[in-house]
């Protein structure tokens, strides 16, 4: 769909090729990555659990390769929808970051720790306004180690260590009870982790460079699920005029995953038990690439043109394989290919003149480009018919149309925003963000939304001689309404045998009103420097999710029986709290520490009406001020909230101590108020079997689920209701420093020895292994959305800087 006229595009192109990237955002919180305690595990968010207050990364399975759910102020009708998710830069470009619908893999995995200098983290209104629809839900920006000036340095480090199952009991275990035959013989203990890292560095007056190689593998807890990346990646900046400046960045990574329990949401396997599963073949494949330039050029005194350009690339294919023993004579075997591609380009205009001794200005104006472009490749070994990919793939059944199965999985859509950013300070005592940015997207009929947003931070050090610093803003964003289902619908036309091919049916246009949801927030915090070394903030926000996009089911008429429409407000406040101190500080001790919480509250603010005729059916008990994130079931006839899937505290706990030589970092999380309910495998009844009359007499709870179609329901019985509050020991290292020991030898900067450990202990009444195990707060009889045991990870490792 066309965003604009053809002049106004021709002069967007004008624009774009003299002019560049956005403004850089001061975070809110900036964590150091090699100060922090790094996790065995693979997937950078893991080693951000913990660390700041607001951020929840939840450790939902321990299969390796697999995401751990991020979290960072976000809210949507599902709890599974990615649109929860922060947006992730790397050096201010946006990446893919989702999980790939076809390998699961993780798109965090693809870079280590050992490649990032420093993680910056974005949570308020006049910060993130200005990247408009793209982060509605806060923003992480990991920021990439850049080479030195100097002769070449060389850093490097390995490690290797066990996965081990701590205090692992089957009775406990949602996986291994489910088929207790099969799963005694698929866990196992003691498997390897282990990772290497080589980084090469340099600079002079042309600019610098730093190149680097990682290699990392995780055999799992599950057998046959060994987890895999090597990655491959550069960052150069070069001084090409006094005035014009390069910058490169690129990052190839290969990664793959085998076996049965690969990770999936969905991990469901039914009857009958079967004393082995090792022999499933499920093979998993991602080549990932990234790359981006940016390019700076300094016109005069103050003033300057910069602009980046990124593509984020990533081909996913998976094969599977199920022999007949198992399905009863059937074999099932499965060839699907999947491509991702997210294009950006980022034009800005700085103008920076000095106006006075006391008071600064920082202007910027600028635009971005944003295109999207995803497409199935392949299906059951059978290419598009387009080279390279097409809007649909064929898998032939037979002679004819009807015997012929049209897949179609495209998803295209191309933003552009503008937007202006104007920074004014007063002396150190005041600052002034004001952000103005407009957004126009193909998906919808009302392409273009507009979003505001100012920001005040007042020092009360000088004026009323306070250690204390207020801050306020207000605005709005913008959230994509996802997934998109009015584009059209692919069938099969004409005559295959005869040599006709598929066709496209009626393509639908954007419903009328359709448009992304509003997002409208308020946030106040002061920050308190109690001491030199000691800080405590308070910070309080309020946010409110208008327009999402649902469907409304009518009368079947020439073949449509719903129409989309928007509607529907949420709600997500709460207040997070930081203390930073270090403690003691001497030349033999150091002792810091960071204790973070963050208490949320999400109600329903407004709901459609006559919600049973439509997609929202399964939220018609709540009613307003009720938790969205409730945990819903039946009751007789009625329904009725029994839970919260969401905690309501959560946060962590870290130390770091230095003895001379030595050094320790621990780490804990924790999380407070959240439910977890516990599908029955022995009270399931279809509905016409039992009268419909449930709960029986043997049913654990009077509580229960109504599943299948309308026809034929099924009662699906609740076991239990349990708090799943927890603490954890997240993480530990200890490190000793041996630099000492080479005095002598100028060439060696460093010398380390490290032991790292995950998942030390974890404090619950929870009654399974893993309070988090469960993503929707349900654990199913199935198992779907239920993840494996996390294992205990311990690691040996060195690392050496030149």
């Amino acid at each position: 769909m066309k965003l604009l006229p053809k002049r106004f595009c021709k002069l967007a192109s004008v624009f774009l090729a003299t002019s560049v990237a956005i403004g850089q955002a001061h975070a809110q919180d900036v964590l150091v990555m090699d100060s922090l305690a790094i996790s065995n595990r693979s997937g950078v968010e893991n080693s951000l659990q913990g660390t700041v207050a607001g951020l929840r990364v939840k450790d939902w399975t321990g299969t390796p390769g697999t995401q751990s759910i991020i979290n960072l102020r976000g809210l949507s009708l599902d709890p599974t929808n990615e649109a929860t998710a922060p947006l992730i830069l790397i050096n201010g470009v946006p990446v893919i970051t989702s999980p790939s619908n076809v390998t699961g893999i993780n798109p965090l995995s693809y870079y280590s720790p050992e490649q990032i200098e420093r993680i910056e983290i974005l949570k308020s209104v006049d910060q993130l306004a200005a990247y408009g629809v793209q982060a509605p839900n806060g923003a992480i920006n990991l920021i990439m180690k850049a080479g030195k000036a100097g002769p070449l340095h060389l850093r490097g480090s390995a490690s290797a260590g066990v996965n081990v199952l701590h205090d692992f009991d089957y009775r406990t275990d949602a996986f291994y009870d489910f088929n207790s035959t099969a799963r005694r013989k698929v866990f196992e203990s003691g498997s390897i982790v282990h990772q290497q890292n080589i980084l090469v560095d340099g600079g002079g007056d042309y600019g610098s460079y730093l190149f680097g190689l990682n290699n990392y593998s995780d055999e799992g807890v599950l057998k046959s699920t060994k987890f895999g990346r090597q990655s491959l990646f550069l960052n150069a900046k070069y001084n090409i005029t006094p005035k014009l400046k390069a910058h490169f960045y690129n990052n190839l990574a290969l990664t793959n995953r085998d076996g049965r329990y690969a990770g999936e949401y969905s991990r469901a396997f039914t009857l009958p038990v079967i004393e082995d599963e090792t022999f499933f073949m499920d093979k998993k494949r991602n080549v990932a690439f990234l790359s981006s330039i940016g390019l700076s050029y300094q016109l005069g005194p103050g003033l300057s043109l910069n602009t980046t350009a990124g593509i984020s690339y990533e081909g996913a294919s998976r094969d599977i394989y199920i022999p007949s023993n198992i399905l009863k004579g059937s074999i099932y075997a499965s060839s699907d290919a999947y491509k991702r591609q997210l294009i950006s380009i980022k034009s800005a205009l700085k103008y920076q003149p000095t106006l006075s001794n006391d008071w600064t200005m920082d202007l910027t104006l600028g635009h971005e480009l944003r295109a999207t472009d995803n497409r199935l490749t392949s299906v059951g070994g059978s290419r598009s018919l387009e080279s390279g990919g097409s809007n649909f793939v064929k898998v032939v059944t037979g002679y004819n149309a009807n015997q012929t199965d049209a897949l179609s999985d495209h998803d295209v859509e191309q933003l552009i925003g503008f937007y202006g950013i104007g920074k004014w300070s007063y002396r150190d005592d005041l600052k002034v963000n004001l952000v103005l940015r407009t957004d126009g997207s193909s998906l919808y009929q009302n392409k273009w939304g507009f979003y505001p947003a100012v920001g005040v931070v007042y020092n009360l050090a000088n004026t009323l001689k306070l250690p204390v610093t207020a801050k306020l803003s207000a605005g709005k964003m913008g959230m994509l309404n996802r997934p998109q289902a009015y584009r059209g619908e692919l069938v099969a036309k004409g005559d295959y045998y005869n040599g006709n091919s598929l066709g496209i049916g009626q393509l639908y246009p954007a419903f009328r009103d359709a448009k992304s949801v509003d997002v409208t927030e308020i946030d106040a915090g002061l920050s308190f420097q109690i001491a030199p070394s000691i800080t405590f903030d308070v910070n309080y926000f309020n946010k409110t999710y208008q327009d999402f996009i649902y469907k409304r089911y009518l009368p079947n008429s020439q073949g449509i029986d719903y129409q989309y429409e928007t509607g529907g407000k949420l709600g997500l406040s709460g207040f997070e709290f930081t203390l930073n101190g270090t403690w003691v500080h001497s030349d033999h001790f150091t002792w810091s520490s960071n204790l973070n919480l963050a208490a949320y509250n999400n109600q329903v603010k407004e709901l459609p009406n006559d919600l049973t005729n439509t997609s929202l059916a399964y939220l018609s008990a709540l009613s307003e001020g009720d938790p969205i994130t409730s945990l819903v079931a039946y009751e007789g006839n009625q329904q009725k909230v029994i839970g919260n899937s969401e905690a309501k505290l959560f946060g962590g706990i870290s130390n770091t101590l230095r003895f001379k030589n030595i050094s320790a970092s621990f780490v804990f999380n924790y999380a407070s108020g959240t439910d977890v309910l516990t599908e029955s495998f022995g009270s399931r009844y279809d509905a016409a079997s039992v009268d419909h009359q449930f709960p029986l007499k043997n049913a654990e709870t009077p509580y229960y689920f109504i599943q299948g179609d309308a026809k034929n329901p099924v009662y699906q019985g609740i076991r239990t209701i349990e708090p799943a509050s927890f603490i954890r020991l997240n993480k530990a290292v200890v490190t000793y420093h041996m630099a000492s020991l080479f005095k002598k030898n100028q060439r060696v900067e460093d010398f380390q020895l490290f032991l790292r450990g995950d998942n030390l202990a974890t404090f619950t009444k929870y009654s399974g292994f893993n309070p988090e195990e469960n993503v929707a707060g349900v654990r199913r009889a199935d198992l779907s959305y239920t993840g494996t045991p996390l294992p205990v990870v311990f690691a040996l490792g060195s690392k050496i800087v030149f």
